[in-house]
C-alpha cells in the first residue's frame, strides 16, 4: 500500500506542545482535492490521519508520556510516536473550510507533516457508548 500526501499541515510548531488541544492548524490541501471537501464545513469535529514525518526507526515497548514512574508498554497500548508504520491519528475541532484549506483545532502534528486522509466523526459510531441493562 502506498499512501497519497492530499494536504500538509501549517501550524508553525516544531516542537512538542505544552497544550496540543490550544494549538490550531490549518491543512493546506493538493488542488485536486479541494472538491474532496464538498460538505465538511457542516461537520464540529473530524479524524486527521497524518505521518510522524520527522520520526525514525520505531521501538515495541516505549515509556507512556503520562506514566508516573519508569514502566514501559507496547507501543500498541500508547499514544506513541515510535510506531512502525508512522501513522498518527487525531480526533480534532474542524474550526473553518475555506477553499483548499481546513482549519482544525487540537492536532497534535508538527509543521509540515503530511494528511493522508480525513474521516468524519459519527458519535453513533465512534463514540464510546456504555453497554445498556437489557430487561
Amino acid at each position: 500500500m502506498k499512501l497519497r500526501r492530499v494536504a500538509t499541515v501549517v501550524n508553525g510548531i516544531t516542537e512538542t506542545a505544552a497544550d496540543w488541544h490550544k494549538v490550531s492548524s490549518k491543512l493546506v490541501f493538493e488542488k485536486e482535492y479541494v472538491d474532496s471537501l464538498y460538505g465538511l464545513n457542516k461537520l464540529k469535529r473530524i479524524w486527521v490521519i497524518f505521518g510522524f514525518h520527522r520520526r525514525r526507526g520505531w521501538s515495541p515497548m516505549v515509556r507512556p508520556r503520562c506514566a508516573k514512574d519508569e514502566s514501559l508498554v507496547g507501543v500498541f497500548a500508547s499514544r506513541g510516536v515510535q510506531r512502525p508504520n508512522k501513522l498518527g491519528l487525531t480526533l480534532v475541532d474542524l474550526v473553518n473550510v475555506k477553499g483548499n484549506t481546513v482549519t482544525v483545532k487540537g492536532l497534535d502534528a508538527f509543521n509540515g507533516s503530511p494528511v493522508y486522509d480525513l474521516k468524519n466523526y459519527d458519535e453513533d459510531y465512534d463514540g464510546y457508548r456504555r453497554s445498556r441493562k437489557r430487561p
